[in-house]
């Protein structure tokens, strides 16, 4: 059974290489804690990048939105 560790990198390996395939760094024992911060830092940069994304999603379709708003009272006169 092969067994997956995290490199110091925070991307997951097959603990069997010798050396990362994602950032080419000899594969040995590293500091758990270390290497846990990274994972996590890595995935509240990806959280934050999808709420920005979403945010800018949603200010895109609420311009639409009063775009529409604003044809509509000049169509009706108000």
């Amino acid at each position: 059974m092969d067994f997956i560790t995290f490199c110091a990198c925070g991307k997951p390996v097959d603990e069997t290489f010798i050396y990362c395939p994602w950032c080419g760094k000899q594969n040995r024992d590293h500091d758990d804690k270390d290497v846990l911060e990274n994972v996590f830092s890595q995935l509240e940069e990806k959280q934050a990048n999808d709420r920005i994304s979403r945010v800018k999603k949603i200010e895109s379709k609420i311009e639409a939105l009063e775009k529409e708003l604003g044809l509509l009272s000049k169509l009706s006169g108000k």
